[in-house]
């Protein structure tokens, strides 16, 4: 049922935990044995492969005791044609014996504040905005689009989420999430940082200096936000964004105790 590759063969014993300044990498690097996490990138409104990739994980045996955790990396929306629907189903597998994460990323962050502020945000519409729009069946008046119409196209978007129970599903974003020896994040960290002095500006929109970064981190950081054609499995990092908009590829690693695979 599964597609693996990229499976880490290692003993199965618990990796001792990074404290002060210890650093850790991919080959020590742990998740609680209670827990087999699954992290999804960037999904950009393609309902039809997180649907895929839902069913392979509600499908996927774990031990008798284990529970799974599901993190999404954030870029939900924009893009692609079914954003709403992608928040959906991720509510819909809410009442399923699950735990469910979802981050926010930069995408997100645009159309919170078109939400909260549609003149001055007028960007998002190009970056992928104008497609979320019309999952919610949210149309745009004919002619020069000016603040009025702004206005009125972030009433009816809001109109339009809260009568979906999606306001709500974006009260519970989070910025990051620490699993075991693990930090999902939706961009990175600036590696001359401590973890707890990363703000949402890095978490959700770095690329220099974490993706050129070559040494060891206190976690090990799952990402999204940086496409690349195959996930990107570095000593201090693991890159989950396949461009799947566009693709057709979205990515989802495993993890269960010190052994890493991708579905």
């Amino acid at each position: 049922m599964f597609g693996w590759f990229g499976k880490k063969n290692k003993p199965t014993q618990s990796a001792a935990k990074p404290a002060g300044n210890r650093r850790v990498g991919l080959d020590d690097a742990s998740v609680p044995e209670a827990i087999v996490a699954y992290a999804i990138g960037d999904i950009h409104g393609r309902a039809d492969l997180l649907e895929q990739k839902l069913t392979k994980i509600l499908a996927d045996p774990v031990k008798e005791g284990q529970k799974k955790t599901i993190i999404y990396l954030g870029d939900l929306v924009d893009r692609g044609l079914k954003s709403r629907q992608v928040i959906d189903l991720i509510l819909s597998h809410e009442d399923q014996d699950i735990d469910q994460v979802w981050l926010m990323g930069n995408h997100e962050e645009f159309m919170v504040r078109f939400l909260d502020d549609a003149p001055n945000s007028l960007e998002w519409l190009t970056y992928g905005g104008a497609e979320t729009l019309l999952s919610y069946n949210v149309s745009v008046a004919a002619g020069a689009f000016n603040a009025e119409k702004a206005i009125k196209v972030s009433e009816d978007l809001n109109a339009a989420m809260q009568a979906a129970g999606h306001d709500r599903f974006f009260t519970r974003f989070r910025d990051s999430f620490e699993l075991g020896d693990y930090l999902f994040v939706h961009a990175g960290i600036d590696p001359e940082r401590p973890i707890a002095g990363q703000g949402p500006e890095i978490l959700r929109w770095i690329r220099e200096p974490f993706l050129s970064f070559s040494g060891a981190l206190p976690k090990v950081v799952v990402h999204g936000h940086t496409v690349t054609e195959e996930p990107t499995v570095r000593n201090h990092r693991i890159g989950l964004d396949t461009g799947a908009y566009y693709s057709n590829k979205l990515t989802c690693l495993r993890l269960e105790g010190r052994d890493y695979r991708f579905v």
